[in-house]
Order: C-alpha cells, then structure tokens, then sequence
C-alpha cells in the first residue's frame, strides 16, 4: 500500500512538472485589438477591471513610498471613468483605426482614457 502511494505521488509530480514546464513554454503577449475585437463585453470588463485592480495593488503594495507612475496615474485618472466608458473608448480607438489592431489594448486605454501618454501622432 505504501509503494502504490508513493507511485501515485510520483506520478501526480511528474504530470505537475510537465504541466508548469509546459505553461512556461508559452511567450507572454499584451492583448491588442485583434482579440479586443473578438471579445464579449464581460471578458472586456474582466480585462479592463483585471489592470484596475493590478494598479490598486500596486499602489497599495508600495506602502508609504512612491507607486509606480503608471500605477498611480491608472488609479488616480480612471476614477472618473466608469468601466462602460473605457470599454467604449477603445471600441471607438479600434473602430476608427483599422490599421492599428496590433497597437495593445493597454496603449490604448493609456493612450485615450488618460493622461498620461498622449496620443501617438498620425503619421502622413
């Protein structure tokens, strides 16, 4: 019985390892409009409240010291936003430029719904 234990162990390890190695293997990438596009309004709130909430972490985390910039602008800037409006903004960003779907979605919503970046300029 403690054999069939240890084996069951064993096996339950090796499947975990090759899980994890696995998801290591995937390369990390930002959502851009291509996916944007393809999602259903919930999965846009989930991201858009996804990157909300890792911002609050971030400057809660950060104690009495300084947030980082982005953080702190992402909390301080969108808290005049409902979710609805962000959701709409970049809708409207990757209805209106077709030709930059590859720009991320984040991009976008520093980009259109704050401050802090401006615009990229049109290129003629």
């Amino acid at each position: 019985m403690k054999f069939r234990g240890r084996a069951w162990v064993l096996v339950l390890v090796m499947f975990f390892a090759l899980g994890t190695a696995a998801l290591a293997a995937e390369k990390g990438f930002l959502w851009d409009g291509t996916q944007w596009k393809d999602m259903s309004t919930d999965i846009k709130v989930a991201y858009v409240k996804g990157i909300g909430n890792m911002a609050d972490f971030e400057n809660a985390a950060s104690g009495a010291g300084q947030a980082a910039c982005i953080s702190k602008g992402f909390v301080a800037e969108l808290k005049t936003k409902t979710i609805a409006q962000v959701i709409a903004e970049v809708d409207k960003f990757y209805k209106e430029n077709p030709a930059k779907l590859d720009l991320a979605v984040v991009a976008v919503i520093l980009q259109r719904c704050t401050k802090l970046c401006a615009p990229t300029a049109e290129k003629k």
